[in-house]
């Protein structure tokens, strides 16, 4: 009987510890990946300021994904973008806008544009300049 309570309580420890650990992975995934996809962003945006040309962009279409983030709304915009040189091309980019900045963002409306030239039908290489 003695061996059978010492083997509970081993048992017990070890379910303890194995869910502490697994709690530990959890929290720090949850945290660790939001910042990991924010610094990403980040950084994608400041080499698009530092390698990109500017442009301007007219918005031909703009719609409400139905998602939202911190509040801020995600929406789907085809715009026609005109560089410096070249023909003007139509893209769809998703983004989320600041709700601040929404009526900067309306169909019809002409917006200022950084485009990374080695792909710039790629819309991760495309990014308004909103005020």
């Amino acid at each position: 009987m003695e061996l059978l309570a010492g083997g509970s309580i081993l048992f017990t420890i070890l379910m303890v510890c194995g869910s502490l650990l697994c709690t530990g992975v959890i929290v720090a995934a949850s945290i660790g990946i939001p910042i990991y996809f924010m610094r990403n962003n980040q950084k994608r945006a400041q080499e698009l300021v530092e390698k990109g040309t500017q442009g301007e962009a007219t918005i031909l279409s703009l719609q409400d994904t139905g998602m939202r983030i911190n509040d801020n709304p995600r929406v789907t915009l085809v715009l026609e973008i005109r560089m410096p040189y070249g023909a003007p091309y139509q893209l769809t980019k998703i983004m989320t806008v600041p709700i601040i900045r929404l009526s900067q963002v309306q169909v019809g409306a002409v917006v200022p544009v950084m485009v990374d030239m080695s792909d710039p039908t790629n819309p991760d290489k495309v990014g308004l300049l909103l005020k």
